[in-house]
């Protein structure tokens, strides 16, 4: 169970961790990028009624294996859109409407998956917590739930960089000088008035990379979660009743 908690969200950490870095490294600004959690409103409020039954039953988790691979494509419909996300740019730096349109819809039905395993899972935790110890168990299942999203997140953002070149290109030409993977030889580069233009962005390969390992993770684990369903409640319990 430890195991599943720590590596489950691996394959959305590239996605999680990277995507509004890549909008903003686009030009969009910030406040842009914010405003999308105001249409997510009605989704938090309506979302958890309708898989009210679900959750609240035997087998809670069956809402995790059902969206679990639907993440896993959404994320690949961000990488999209970010690879998209330069042409729908104006002359004048801005956005049209109907590409904040395209992210909104396409957001929503993200943050649907990612509600509805965080809510399988919440409501999975709290059916095997130990009602003797109060909230401790739930505290713990809920803090490697929390570390299992985290961790992968970090991971990636601290390799993504390995998987980036980068080619320093004369301004008005397309002479390739050298290459300016680095920080520092992009640095270089851009004081001599030239462009550092990406040829592998390491975000598409760790967004390859994640989905990869969630795929494997989803066809290795598919029954390892099913069968944490059919354990007897009262054996997940740490202070056993007589």
């Amino acid at each position: 169970m430890v195991f599943v908690l720590l590596t489950a969200k691996i394959a959305f950490a590239a996605t999680d961790g990277m995507t509004d870095l890549k909008l903003i490294a686009a030009g969009i600004t910030t406040d842009k990028i914010a405003s999308r959690s105001i249409f997510l409103t009605p989704l938090q409020i309506i979302l958890p009624w309708l898989l009210s039954k679900q959750t609240a039953g035997p087998k809670p988790l069956n809402v995790f294996l059902w969206a679990y691979p639907y993440r896993i494509v959404m994320g690949l419909v961000f990488a999209v859109l970010v690879y998209w996300t330069p042409s729908f740019r104006e002359d004048n730096g801005e956005f049209p409407y109907l590409y904040y349109a395209i992210w909104i819809g396409a957001y929503y039905l993200h943050q649907v998956s990612s509600y509805c395993i965080f809510l399988s899972m919440m409501a999975f935790n709290a059916q095997i917590s130990d009602p003797k110890i109060g909230g401790t168990y739930m505290t713990l299942l809920n803090t490697l739930n929390n570390l299992g999203g985290n961790w992968p997140v970090t991971l990636f953002l601290s390799i993504t960089d390995f998987f980036n070149k980068k080619n320093c290109i004369a301004k008005g030409t397309q002479t390739i000088l050298g290459v300016c993977s680095s920080k520092h030889d992009e640095e270089l580069c851009k004081a001599g008035g030239d462009v550092c233009e990406f040829v592998v962005d390491g975000y598409y390969i760790s967004v390859a990379i994640c989905t990869a390992v969630g795929l494997l993770w989803f066809r290795v684990f598919y029954h390892r979660v099913q069968y944490f369903q059919q354990i007897p409640r009262q054996d997940w319990r740490v202070i056993k009743s007589k």
